[in-house]
């Protein structure tokens, strides 16, 4: 059996908004779900990486579009041994400023210091949803979807 979990994070990986603010955001998207498992809310000084799961296919340069998945990985493993609140990063095809958080995944992924994860929580938000959502939290959100 596979499982699907529905992640919302704040779309900036370093932004950390007030606690009752997250407390507020998460309270108000189980309600939004509420037949969702095991939800938890991820509340951190440095971002998290937020991934896919099963759904990863491939990173491309978000200006050229060629496929970095391999280059990706190393950078990944870098930004794991070092200073993870810098997501920085050049792009090895044409040589531009980036970020990890802004490559083009071909699934939705991302990085947060904020997230909120609800397993098997129903279909993706509605567009009032989300803007309840991020009124709540005050800040803009990004949506992942983890398969596994």
């Amino acid at each position: 059996m596979s499982d699907d979990w529905l992640i919302v994070l704040a779309a900036d990986p370093l932004a950390r908004p007030p606690k009752d603010r997250a407390e507020a955001a998460f309270e108000l998207l189980c309600s939004l779900r509420n037949g969702a498992e095991e939800p938890e809310l991820h509340q951190v000084e440095t971002p998290e990486f937020f991934d896919c799961g099963c759904s990863f296919d491939a990173v491309f340069c978000p200006f050229c579009k060629k496929n970095i998945t391999d280059w990706w990985g190393d950078a990944m493993d870098r930004w794991w041994k070092g200073d993870r609140r810098l997501l920085a990063v050049e792009t090895p095809c044409c040589q531009r400023a980036s970020s990890l958080n802004d490559l083009d995944y071909l699934s939705s992924q991302g990085f947060a210091c904020v997230a909120m994860e609800l397993m098997n929580g129903g279909p993706d938000l509605e567009p009032a949803e989300r803007e309840q959502v991020e009124e709540a939290l005050g800040l803009p959100v990004r949506i992942i979807w983890r398969h596994i």
